[in-house]
């Protein structure tokens, strides 16, 4: 009678993540106390390497895109996973050197800091998804991103300052972090989104016309003129002016480019696996989402007195909320499948950039306190 050996698979795979979490937290530990010990290596340096491997992460992931080099993929993937655990480090040293000054916070409470947070938040869950999925179809458009978030937040105020008196609070432990997991989530929504349009494109057909490449450049040039004008302007009606243009030319750039880069679509996933990742991030993060406006509202309730106040980060939230809210509701009644729901992801996290940025740069508010 032959012996059937039925081997645990499940207790070899929890022995991996055990060893590969502490391989990891290894490396941090080790980085942070070389970093604190000697002095020399501050968090600001820590981030701007992270940025630089990023950068080359997005060019890696670009190249395997476009010459379909597996070897060149997996470079892309490590390089991500390099800058993730440099950004680990970089966070725990700018917690501990706010301890050292003692005014310790968590390291997500000014705009500089959430522009290092954000990303970590990001590509941490993007690693996931492309381990998951075995596609790193994504990161082509999602990698850039955020080494362009990393590298371009550097021009903000990088000190370490005390909080002001509302933030002294626990609640910012939770209404912050739970933000901030909904804008990463909704970030790789987009992406997904993004790619199931320029997918259903190739796989449609859809012609592209001279209309479209005309638009396609003067949306390009204009997203990039209107950007620049806007993140270095100052804070006036003439710059906010220069911030409708820009998104309206992002939205146009968006539109045009599903036709004029629909041949990209041959080597992208199938639409039923990018709607799927799309749907998948969007439902974890919406009720993260919705408990972070939750939070900050009895947050709200105990330094201001009100529960809400139509302050503009409040109402953009909302608007944001209400987006995803739609593309739930859609999804799930079958009648927004495809096309339309991907392009109200799109919107929303159009509306998500104007939640973070426009917000905190150029609308006087309780929340203005995030650009200091």
């Amino acid at each position: 009678m032959e012996t059937v050996v039925f081997e645990n698979k499940s207790k070899n795979n929890y022995l991996e993540t055990f060893l590969f979490v502490g391989v990891i937290l290894t490396l941090v530990v080790g980085a942070v106390s070389l970093s604190i010990l000697s002095g020399k290596v501050s968090n600001v340096l820590i981030f701007q390497i992270a940025g630089f491997v990023y950068g080359l992460s997005a060019l890696m992931y670009i190249f395997q895109f476009f010459f379909k080099n597996e070897k060149i993929g997996k470079v892309g993937t490590l390089l991500a996973f390099v800058g993730w655990l440099t950004e680990t480090v970089g966070l725990f040293v700018r917690g501990l050197e706010s301890y050292q000054m003692g005014i310790f916070h968590p390291p997500w409470t000014n705009l500089y800091e959430s522009l290092m947070f954000f990303p970590w938040l990001s590509v941490g869950l993007y690693l996931y998804i492309e381990k998951e999925y075995k596609t790193r179809a994504i990161g082509t458009f999602f990698m850039p991103i955020v080494a362009f978030l990393v590298i371009w937040g550097h021009k903000f105020n990088t000190d370490i300052n005390p909080l002001v008196p509302a933030l002294r609070s626990y609640w910012l432990y939770l209404h912050v972090l739970a933000s901030f997991v909904g804008y990463a989530g909704f970030t790789v929504a987009f992406g997904a989104s993004f790619a199931y349009l320029i997918k259903e494109s190739f796989n449609k057909n859809k012609p592209a016309e001279v209309i479209h490449y005309l638009g396609f450049v003067a949306t390009l040039l204009l997203s990039v003129i209107f950007g620049y004008l806007t993140l270095t302007g100052a804070k006036d009606i003439k710059t906010m002016f220069f911030g409708v243009i820009f998104i309206l030319s992002l939205l146009g750039f968006a539109f045009f480019s599903v036709y004029v880069l629909k041949p990209v679509g041959k080597v992208l996933p199938s639409e039923g696996l990018l709607s799927e990742i799309a749907f998948k991030a969007v439902a974890i993060s919406f009720p993260i989402w919705t408990a972070s406006i939750m939070l900050g509202g009895a947050w709200a309730n105990e330094a201001w007195g009100s529960y809400w106040s139509w302050d503009p980060k409040e109402t953009w939230a909302l608007i944001v909320w209400l987006f995803f809210a739609a593309y739930i509701h859609g999804r799930t009644i079958g009648k927004w499948k495809g096309t339309t729901s991907a392009w109200i992801v799109v919107a929303g996290f159009v509306m998500l950039l104007i939640c973070y940025f426009g917000v905190n740069l150029y609308f006087p508010g309780l929340h203005s306190y995030a650009t200091e």
